[in-house]
């Protein structure tokens, strides 16, 4: 994916109903998101499918990462005795 502009790339949302077209060939042809701009505060975000794709590959590497992460603490935690239960509330882990 390409790294992002400095100044990102804006449309008003009256531009994007006026020339929507234009404006996603833009996005496909840079592979930059466009900032969809509603009295100059961002609305959305438009970005092309690949970029996205990418994207959301990347999220998921993260997220299985993150998990297999919290799966070896645990078993640390466990073998290390460090693991509380849970009885009532969650206050019930700060004692």
């Amino acid at each position: 994916m390409p790294k992002l502009a400095t100044l990102p790339d804006t449309a008003s949302v009256q531009d994007m109903q006026r020339n929507y077209r234009k404006l996603l060939d833009r996005v496909k042809q840079t592979r930059n998101p466009m900032f969809i701009l509603r009295n100059n505060m961002p609305e959305a975000v438009i970005v092309d499918v690949k970029s996205w794709n990418e994207t959301a590959e990347r999220l998921a590497k993260l997220d299985e990462a993150d998990a297999l992460e919290a799966l070896e603490i645990y078993k640390k935690e466990k073998k290390a005795g460090k693991l509380k239960v849970l009885k009532d509330k969650l206050s019930d882990l700060m004692k």
